[in-house]
């Protein structure tokens, strides 16, 4: 794109090379304020070189906002285009049928939706995007599932879960090794 992040005005007006598309909307955004219009016109008639030192430093803080914006614009592109692929694997994997005229009572049904304000649970496999390491998850036992949430969704050491679960600490650590070890092993030979 551009190749210094200290661009100064000069660079971009008065060489002269071509100037590309995106150069230009730069020079035009500058431009549009009327105090850097003004100081333009003033170097113009002038050509001083107080008022060219003035331009260049503004420009050079227009020109790091810019980058900044761009910057921030592409974070959230990708970011908004990751959260929708984890969005659609969530919707995939834990899809609503309804195929039988089923009689739920309105507690079962505030229970089961309500297990997080924003329609997530807890749970380590509702984090995962990658359907082999989902597969491998979904195979693990409850108790399994609970201790890896624990461990890598809420972040709690193993001596806080042995204490939240009511076992010792060693099995906390044995469990969570072995699971890793399992899955290791079961990803790598795929």
């Amino acid at each position: 794109m551009f190749h210094t992040p200290n661009q100064n005005f000069d660079s971009y007006l008065w060489r002269g090379d071509k100037v590309s598309s995106e150069k230009q909307k730069i020079i035009q955004e500058f431009l549009r304020f009327p105090s850097n219009r003004t100081l333009f016109e003033e170097f113009k008639a002038t050509n001083s070189e107080e008022l060219k030192l003035e331009i260049d430093s503004k420009f050079k803080k227009h020109y790091q906002n810019y980058r900044i914006i761009s910057y921030l614009i592409k974070v959230l592109h990708y970011e908004s285009k990751h959260f929708d692929r984890k969005m659609r694997a969530y919707k995939n994997r834990n899809q609503l049928n309804l195929t039988s005229n089923l009689d739920l009572s309105p507690i079962y049904l505030e229970k089961s939706f309500s297990s997080d304000s924003n329609g997530f649970s807890k749970g380590i496999v509702d984090h995962i995007s990658s359907n082999n390491l989902f597969d491998c998850l979904s195979k693990l036992t409850d108790r399994q599932k609970e201790i890896l949430s624990l461990v890598y969704v809420r972040q709690m050491t193993d001596k806080e879960i042995a204490q939240y679960l009511g076992i010792t600490q060693q099995a906390v650590s044995k469990t969570r090794r072995n699971v890793i070890k399992n899955i290791r092993k079961e990803i790598t030979h795929d």
